[in-house]
């Protein structure tokens, strides 16, 4: 059974997600600092932001980091997982999700 791992943002209260990793099902063993390092480049990748707190790297969701979070709605948002108006631009992060190869979004 594929599994995986999500970044969630260090900002009080906000709700944003970023399903990072999808670990699959192949057999490939990976520790869990291996997977936790693959989740922050994706994440970091996509627009999050990397801090350290405590002495522990925590992440900030785009929205949060640029001043328009936290997030407070769940929606489809690939990115945060944030609300999207009807031209799938999220509320959020103003990430836009592009047309699939039908035209869709």
């Amino acid at each position: 059974m594929p599994t995986g791992v999500a970044v969630v943002c260090d900002t009080d209260d906000c709700l944003a997600v970023y399903l990072a990793v999808e670990t699959g099902n192949d057999g490939d063993e990976r520790s869990a600092d291996d997977v936790s390092q693959l989740a922050r480049k994706a994440a970091e990748g996509d627009g999050w932001v990397i801090g350290f707190g405590f002495g522990q790297p925590v992440m900030t969701c785009p929205g949060c980091a640029d001043g328009r979070g936290p997030v407070r709605e769940r929606g489809t948002c690939r990115r945060c997982m944030g609300r999207t108006d009807e031209a799938s631009r999220c509320t959020y992060c103003l990430h836009t999700e592009p047309p699939d190869d039908e035209g869709r979004r």
